[in-house]
């Protein structure tokens, strides 16, 4: 237990040290302020003595430089100016030309500077006042403070899980939604009760499944390599060590699992060689001990986890375990080991013969006339493992593998596992591509099936589907009778079995809660729950595979999307996937079960239902369009959101980004060329409607509403339209403009993506015709190996020529690849003045805002920050008088950044 209290107290005292700090600072800034008052004021009273203009000048001058060598944080921007005005009034006292003219105009600029250097000091001290508001709002909420941050969803949700459900009022009530209770009686009526499948017809089903010869001698290498695995080779050679802890905290803290004050123990941790090696201690001791683990160990004061509802932004709550830090790295370390053995074996069954491929391959005679009129090698087309794309299927074949394939099971330790959703604030610090990233491509990868298929064949047919709470109700036994089948030992089998049998209480039930043993469903956000998903699915997109002759289940968790240009092998794998179900004892999800066919009419045993991703919703016409009655929902419950933070304009604006982020991803944006310069048109006119909505009294401007908030509560006005969306490290607010995003991107997009296949087919038939005419006059570069019964036949009919084109004509390869292609980002050109005025930025606010900000050269900005600054800029200069709001190093920037990291916790 000490190990558990001991880094909890380090956090605590890194928390205290950023609160003195930042005391420090806005305390040091306010001294500053009260001593410039005071100096300005001395400045103005000589000023009004002086008797010419030379003299006032001089006096300024004086008065700014006096100022100057006392503040050590003062910029040295004006330093040249300041330099050369005291030169040119020795000059004046002796050159004519020197006029009255040029004298009140250094005096003008004196006055602006020392104005300018008045303004740089209200807004550093608003900046402070908004800094301690969100502080001193937070404390004053004990029902947040002492609950978990975490209590969230994530920035990147995807809002297709369920219909967004909204209070009856906009009053929230601390007991809870509606909502929130009827999907907790829900979630008991799953866990809490056992769901007993036929083990033995599950084992039939597999032992006919991958009976085929290579597939069951995959089977059978897998089986001795789990069993040798689990015996031996998991306790031996991949016992704790510091390295393997290391990446194991790292994964942990990607997992959506612990509240912010144990995911800071946790970075600690990893600080800390001394404590690394204590706890690797103590978890090889668990280890050594695995038959007598437990959840709860012996002696200790509680007989159950705790566990607490996350509501997320879709409207749908997850249910979390609260457990110890080290039993969460105990656990979740056992999760990636045993999940990348299983990835390496699936894996091998993906790559095999075993697998079928989407197309038949061509027969030898096919092979041979291709050969002889083309001079196409066939093997270039043989290989899995692709160096180089030459066709739609090797490309698909890879993405597949690559993003869907098993796609929450790590390579290895080291690749760590993959969150449910990508969580805010959490720095990505691999090259693995986002929870929202994958998302986001497999949109891309259907509008362009779409667009591919309806060209050349007039039709497709897509379906969608998941599991009715796929989590909570994946029964035991299936996942354990699975398991078995694929070789665990029974060690494992036993421990794996009490780990799903958790002990648990509901948290906001109070000290009378009831402890029940979970029967049913996998804990939210476990390593081990992702492998027992992965495990049980497995089966499923083999069986879809050989049922529906090499059909893509593009599958992320329990979402799955099929597709093909025929309605047959559609539905042979709806019917197969149903088949499945019933034998493991799942439930389809009939609210996110639907199908849509293009150019013919649905094929009668397909699901009816209406295709969805995100906020868009995809229709008869082969477009996704924003369902704006799902957007109406969002706009209320934003309302609601916003109305909760008004207690602070920095939790207010951190909510409004991270919400308007969410939106905007769920419009399916950034989108790739496939979708055009329409949908990023669709989807500005909508962000129209919702600023509209949200702020009607201000014409739908974020910025008036805050500039209002800001004068009635700091009695600060007149504030450039800039500095809302200066960054942070500059002394502004920085509300992000999701407008800004979109125009970045619309014209990189084509305006008709068909374009690129008409000009595909237009190459096509003009290599045909220069085929043709090579081989007619005898050009045509001959095989090594003369195929004699061909040396009479024509030349390839223009049928014959495109068959195949999916597997072996490039162009169409390259078409493909442009219209999955994100586009370039569109960045406005900056005035030459503007770009003198960054090349006066700071060296230490470069180091500050890197590339996510205003940096001193426009190239190392990227294309959103170029236009704010191009848009904005002019009102930021004419304020104060250069792009810095403030000076660096004088606002408690630290302190915002931290608590920026952790979650926002979303109104129950």
């Amino acid at each position: 237990m000490l190990i558990e209290q001991r880094p909890a107290a380090m956090s605590s005292s890194l928390t205290q040290t950023l609160n003195a700090i930042t005391a420090t600072k806005l305390l040091v800034l306010s001294k500053q302020h009260a001593d410039f008052k005071i100096h300005s004021e001395k400045i103005v009273a000589s000023v009004a003595d002086a008797k010419s203009a030379r003299e006032r000048v001089q006096m300024l001058l004086d008065g700014i430089n006096s100022w100057q060598s006392t503040d050590k944080t003062s910029s040295s921007s004006s330093g040249t100016y300041l330099d050369n005005v005291k030169e040119f009034l020795v000059q004046a006292q002796h050159d004519p030309s020197i006029s009255e003219t040029i004298l009140r105009q250094w005096e003008l600029n004196l006055n602006n500077l020392l104005n300018t250097e008045k303004v740089k000091f209200e807004y550093a001290e608003l900046f402070g006042r908004l800094l301690s508001e969100w502080i001193a709002s937070s404390a004053s909420f004990p029902e947040k403070a002492s609950q978990d941050p975490n209590l969230t969803s994530s920035e990147e949700t995807s809002f297709d899980d369920v219909e967004l459900p909204l209070s009856d009022s906009d009053t929230f009530e601390r007991v809870g939604r509606k909502e929130m209770h009827e999907q907790r009686v829900t979630f008991e009526s799953l866990v809490f009760s056992a769901k007993e499948i036929n083990t033995v017809a599950l084992d039939a089903y597999l032992d006919k499944l991958f009976s085929p010869k290579e597939a069951n001698r995959i089977l059978l290498e897998m089986r001795e390599d789990l069993d040798e695995f689990g015996k031996e080779k998991l306790f031996l050679r991949n016992s704790f060590k510091i390295r393997d802890l290391e990446s194991t905290i790292n994964s942990l803290l990607v997992a959506d699992l612990l509240s912010n004050d144990k995911r800071g123990t946790l970075k600690e941790f990893l600080s800390n060689k001394t404590v690394l090696t204590e706890v690797a201690d103590v978890l090889n001791m668990h280890l050594a001990a695995l038959p007598s683990w437990s959840w709860i160990p012996e002696g200790s004061s509680t007989d159950a986890i705790a566990v607490e509802m996350r509501r997320q932004l879709n409207g749908k709550y997850r249910i979390y375990m609260d457990e110890e830090i080290l039993q969460a790295i105990f656990l979740h370390w056992i999760g990636l080991q045993w999940a990348a053995k299983f990835k390496h074996w699936f894996n091998k069954f993906a790559r095999s013969s075993a697998w079928k491929l989407p197309h038949k391959p061509l027969t030898k005679v096919e092979n041979e006339r291709r050969q002889y009129f083309l001079n196409e090698d066939p093997n270039d087309w043989k290989d899995r493992e692709y160096s180089e794309f030459k066709s739609v299927d090797q490309l698909r074949h890879a993405e597949h593998m690559k993003s869907f394939f098993m796609s929450q099971l790590p390579e290895s330790l080291e690749d760590g596992a993959r969150p449910y959703d990508d969580g805010e604030g959490e720095e990505n610090k691999t090259d693995k591509p986002s929870a929202v990233a994958i998302k986001q491509s497999l949109l891309h990868i259907l509008v362009t099936e779409c667009l591919f298929n309806t060209f050349l064949y007039n039709k497709f047919t897509v379906v969608r589907s998941d599991f009715s709470w796929f989590g909570p109700s994946l029964p035991h036994s299936s996942i354990l009778a699975t398991l078995k089948f694929f070789g665990v030992p029974d060690i494992w089998l036993t421990f794996f079995k009490k780990f799903l049998s958790a002990p648990i209480k509901f948290v906001a039930d109070g000290p009378m809660a009831t402890t029940q043993i979970r029967k049913r469903g996998t804990p939210m956000s476990h390593s081990l729950s992702d492998l027992f998903g992965e495990v049980v699915l497995f089966p499923m997109d083999f069986a879809v595979n050989q049922r529906a002759n090499g059909l893509f289940l593009y599958r992320i968790h329990d979402d799955f999307w099929w597709w093909n240009k025929e309605s047959q092998p559609c539905v042979e794998a709806w019917q197969e996937m149903n088949n499945f179900a019933r034998i493991v004892g799942l439930e389809f999800n009939n609210e996110k079960t639907g199908s849509v066919s293009v150019g013919e009419p649905l094929h009668p045993d397909l699901p009816v239902g209406t295709i969805k991703w995100g906020l868009l919703k995809f229709e008869e016409t082969g477009q996704f369009v924003i369902d704006q009655s799902l957007v109406d929902a969002h706009i209320e419950e934003l309302k609601l959101q916003l109305k909760a933070c008004n207690h602070s304009v920095f939790a207010w604006v951190q909510a409004y980004n991270k919400y308007m982020t969410s939106l905007v991803n769920n419009f399916g944006s950034p989108p790739a060329c496939c979708s055009g310069q329409r949908h990023v048109d669709m989807v500005i006119s909508t962000l129209q409607r919702i600023q509209l909505a949200l702020f009607p009294e201000h014409g739908g401007s974020v910025i008036d509403y805050l500039a209002t908030v800001i004068q009635e509560r700091f009695g600060v006005h007149d504030i450039p339209a800039g500095w809302f969306m200066w960054p942070i490290a500059m002394g502004g607010l920085e509300v992000k403009s999701p407008f800004i995003s979109q125009l970045c991107l619309r014209e990189g997009l084509p305006e008709d993506p068909k374009q690129v296949f008409d000009t595909a087919l237009e190459a096509e038939k003009e290599g045909y015709t220069m085929s043709q005419e090579s081989w007619d006059n005898g050009t045509t570069t001959r095989p090594y190996t003369e195929n004699k019964s061909l040396r009479n036949e024509p030349f390839l009919s223009y049928e014959e020529y495109i068959q195949n084109r999916e597997q072996r004509r490039y162009l169409w390869l390259q078409a493909y690849q442009d219209l999955t292609t994100m586009p370039l980002e569109h960045g406005v050109q900056l005035s030459s003045e503007m770009v003198a005025e960054l090349g006066k930025l700071s060296d230490e606010l470069s180091k500050l805002t890197g590339t996510g900000g205003i940096s001193g050269t426009y190239y190392s900005m990227t294309p959103y920050w170029r236009w704010i600054v191009a848009c904005f800029g002019e009102g930021i200069l004419k304020k104060w008088g250069g792009l810095e709001v403030v000076r660096p190093g004088t606002l408690p920037v630290g302190m915002v950044e931290v608590w920026q990291t952790r979650k926002v916790r979303w109104e129950q």
